[in-house]
């Protein structure tokens, strides 16, 4: 292939060699395990390829650049980078020459690995597990491991072949030309082994490795048969001689000395994992300074203002959960990482992901958080530097405000009047066991003016209904 493609170009050629079908466990294990590794774009290609085959291999019969990115809608560098995620991961092998007819490529689409050969393969698994994170990896992992089939007390009592149906022996013998004709057609094609970066040569001292694992009486043998994924985990985060040798020996039997490869990669991941937005601390911080110089005349309802305050005290899960018992619902597991995947990713104080869930399952009434929503809410929220739960009601007003001011009444598009913030019963009451639980009694005539000021904002509050 030409250095920094110089022969590409809309107008270039390229021919898609014909070949079989993907089976269901093919396409399962496309979309699940190498659609995190290479993206939308790059999956979208190879379905784009896939339905651009050419029946027989000849290159005048060649198409343009041209045609592909009408398919997928997008530009040349894109299409380029795309397809070198497939060239990478080992789904697409590109060739280049030069004819009569001008330049060309040809790509030639490979089969994806069986999912036992991908969680085997130690770059593909490192790959995925840096990608999806541990949680989603085992539950890949999971979903790919065939359960177990007990036959100790079965007896096999299948039927033979050849006790069901009649073949000639002779044809068996000598096998006639026309199926030999056909075996010779259906051959399938050597697939090209992936390529994958040499580690052998890196400058890795196995010998320190070696002496300080033999003295903390790790298994040496273990270590020289998984050397290719220690050089994999080591090229991959980072890690050096002493380090690696620090996390086999945690993983390692204090017993036989041996240790679980899967083991030593989910520890690596933990251990070295690459936050995606910002530490706790640093949200915080952020929170505090946002807090501190946000304006004083944001002006809040008693309800809202109570949301406030649980939205500061509350976690995320317990907000929730205390949410969704309100409603007399439940936390589904769905709902439950998806929770978690949104903390984790470190973008949002803990306190802005409780008006997020708040916002979509009482405002918007949703029975269920939904992923897409989730993540739409909270990234727009980022977007727009939202540190705190009073900022966050002040940006959902002022994307409300342009609907309530025009001279008729506001009205929903279904004809009902503007939902108004409700305050979840469990607020309610742990406001006023909160209240019942202080240090300091109210008077009879403090109880008295209280209960004037709550009428006065209820009455106030079915006026503006």
């Amino acid at each position: 292939m030409p250095e920094n493609e110089p022969g590409l170009s809309p107008k270039t050629g390229f021919v898609v060699p014909m070949t079989a079908v993907l089976s269901t466990a093919e396409q399962q294990v496309f979309a699940e395990l190498y659609l995190p590794l290479i993206g939308p774009l790059a999956y979208s290609l190879a379905a784009a390829l896939r339905s651009l085959q050419a029946p027989t291999m000849e290159l005048s019969n060649r198409r343009s650049h041209t045609e592909l990115l009408g398919i997928l809608n997008v530009d040349l560098p894109a299409v380029l980078a795309a397809r070198k995620k497939l060239e990478a991961t080992g789904l697409l092998r590109s060739y280049y020459q030069q004819d009569d007819l001008g330049e060309a490529y040809i790509y030639d689409l490979q089969r994806p690995l069986p999912a036992a050969q991908f969680f085997a393969d130690d770059l593909l698994s490192v790959l995925l597990l840096d990608t999806v994170g541990e949680l989603r990896y085992q539950q890949l992992a999971d979903q790919f491991t065939p359960a177990p089939l007990d036959l100790k007390t079965a007896t096999d009592v299948s039927a033979n072949l050849l006790d069901v149906f009649h073949i000639d022996s002779q044809k068996v013998t000598h096998v006639p030309a026309e199926i030999q004709a056909v075996r010779a057609d259906m051959t399938p094609r050597e697939a090209t082994p992936i390529s994958m970066p040499d580690l052998t040569d890196e400058a890795f001292d196995w010998q320190v490795l070696g002496q300080i694992l033999k003295q903390n009486y790790v298994d040496l043998k273990q270590v020289a048969s998984s050397r290719q994924l220690i050089m994999t985990e080591s090229r991959v985060y980072g890690i050096s001689e002493i380090e690696m040798a620090k996390l086999i020996s945690e993983v390692a039997s204090l017993t036989t000395g041996r240790f679980d490869e899967s083991q030593l990669k989910l520890l690596i991941a933990r251990r070295y994992e690459r936050p995606t937005g910002s530490s706790a601390e640093q949200l915080e911080a952020r929170a505090a300074a946002a807090s501190a110089t946000a304006p004083t005349t944001i002006k809040l309802s008693t309800a809202e203002q109570q949301v406030v305050n649980f939205a500061k005290q509350l976690a995320p899960h317990e907000f929730l959960e205390m949410l969704k018992q309100e409603k007399h619902g439940f936390v589904t597991s769905g709902e439950g990482r998806l929770v978690h995947d949104l903390v984790n990713r470190g973008v949002l104080p803990n306190a802005v992901i409780n008006m997020v869930i708040y916002y979509l399952l009482q405002n918007r009434e949703l029975a269920a958080l939904n992923k897409n929503l989730l993540e739409t809410v909270a990234n727009d929220w980022q977007q727009h530097d939202i540190m705190t739960p009073e900022a966050a009601l002040s940006y959902l007003h002022e994307r409300q405000q342009p609907k309530t001011t025009s001279k008729r009444p506001s009205r929903a598009r279904n004809g009902r009047a503007p939902r108004k913030e409700i305050v979840p019963k469990w607020a309610q009451k742990q406001a006023s066991g909160a209240a019942k639980a202080g240090t300091n009694q109210i008077t009879a005539a403090q109880r008295k003016q209280l209960a004037e000021r709550l009428a006065k904002l209820e009455a106030n509050s079915e006026k503006g209904d």
